[in-house]
């Protein structure tokens, strides 16, 4: 395409729809168009100036690549596609995996409330996990919308407590996303096979990849234990980070809703009320409900029941709602479990929001219980792992 084909395109549009790899001017129009106060303007109406939208986001995918992780820049033009994906249903060609990808077998091997996993492998017999969504006609278009927006956060992420993806196989399944294989499965799968493992060196895996989200603007808003997977090194790595805002969410729950240690048992005060489901649906998660979420992982892992066990869902959200809380168990037998720990979900899962501590304080909590086990020999596991949270934040995509 050239400029002639399109009217009114201002000069930096241009210059990055027409970018040949090559010239430097990218970035000068990149900015200037950052700084355009038609810029989202522009950028809707893609389309309508005779511009492909998708010329547009493989260029800005390039120009990504291209920039180191610690930019400024690239933050900036990580936030630039995000919203432009998300605006258009479209993902970078680069996200598209071109290997082939064959199923295992004819069906799922794992169901949940909003989207399906399957076991795929490659030609070279490496294995895959693919989720993914269900969407009825009538969500299709917002649906793909937002898709395209969390993709581009799953993708760029690199923590050793969260999970990336490789990238998207639409041939496949329209709306799914690819990762690598974790043997182990979820955390809970893991623990009972396991039983033997630190929980305490778990938890302090989840709390980082959690911290490391939330430096990164980025809320889970359906933080369980589920929802964290176990690698071959026994790495815990979160899951499903954001889908909250993708899938269908429902945040009320009634007495005929199943019982099954569902969403509802670690979800904050705030997000649930039985008497006002309407009203409570428009609420969305926060950093202050998912440290909410975290203390009911933390009551999973030393109590080794689901938070409320045997309640249904429907009675175990009352009573939070009536501000009570799980039972501190009268043994700590699990290994790295004490009370000390038991203490840390307690601040976590405060009835007000505001008094509940960022996630860096429960690291730092974690931290002090660590050194006293360890003697305080001053390589703490928060000296140890902070790099991981300092210096790894590809990525800062806020609200945009």
């Amino acid at each position: 395409m050239t400029s002639d084909t399109i009217r009114d395109t201002p000069l930096w549009l241009d210059t990055v729809v027409n970018w040949d790899g090559n010239s430097p001017d990218i970035h000068q129009a990149l900015i200037a168009g950052f700084e355009a106060e038609d810029y989202l303007t522009c950028i809707k109406g893609l389309e309508e100036r005779g511009i492909e939208p998708v010329s547009y986001i493989n260029n800005l995918d390039k120009v990504i690549n291209s920039l180191p992780s610690d930019s400024d820049f690239r933050q900036q033009c990580l936030r630039a596609l995000r919203k432009t994906c998300g605006l258009h249903g479209i993902l970078p060609d680069s996200y598209t995996i071109t290997y082939a990808l064959n199923k295992t077998g004819g069906r799922a091997i794992a169901n949940g409330s909003f989207a399906d996993v399957w076991k795929v492998t490659n030609g070279n017999d490496e294995v895959f996990a693919v989720k993914v969504l269900r969407v009825t006609e009538q969500e299709l278009e917002q649906i793909k919308k937002t898709y395209c927006k969390e993709v581009v956060v799953f993708k760029r992420v690199d923590h050793q407590n969260v999970l990336s993806i490789e990238g998207v196989a639409p041939t496949l399944f329209e709306f799914c996303m690819v990762s690598r294989w974790m043997e182990h499965g979820n955390m809970s799968d893991y623990l009972n096979e396991h039983p033997g493992a630190n929980r305490l060196e778990l938890l302090i895996g989840v709390a980082h990849g959690l911290n490391y989200l939330h430096c990164n603007q980025v809320v889970h808003g359906d933080l369980k234990s589920s929802n964290v997977l176990i690698d071959t090194g026994g790495i815990p790595r979160i899951c499903d980070y954001g889908l909250s805002s993708t899938t269908r969410n429902d945040c009320s729950v009634n007495a005929s809703t199943p019982n099954h240690g569902s969403t509802f048992r670690y979800r904050a005060p705030e997000l649930l009320d039985t008497e006002k489901a309407a009203e409570t649906k428009k609420k969305r998660p926060t950093s202050k409900s998912d440290v909410y979420s975290l203390s009911m992982v933390i009551v999973e892992l030393v109590t080794g029941k689901v938070p409320f066990a045997g309640l249904t869902d429907y009675n175990a959200v009352r009573l939070v709602s009536k501000g009570k809380r799980p039972t501190k168990p009268r043994r700590f037998d699990f290994p790295g479990t004490s009370e000390a720990v038991w203490k840390v979900a307690e601040k976590c899962w405060h009835s007000k929001a505001d008094r509940r501590p960022e996630v860096k304080g429960v690291l730092l909590d974690f931290d002090k219980i660590t050194n006293s086990v360890e003697g305080g020999d001053g390589q703490s596991t928060w000296k140890r792992m902070w790099h991981y949270v300092s210096n790894r934040m590809p990525f800062r995509f806020g609200d945009s």
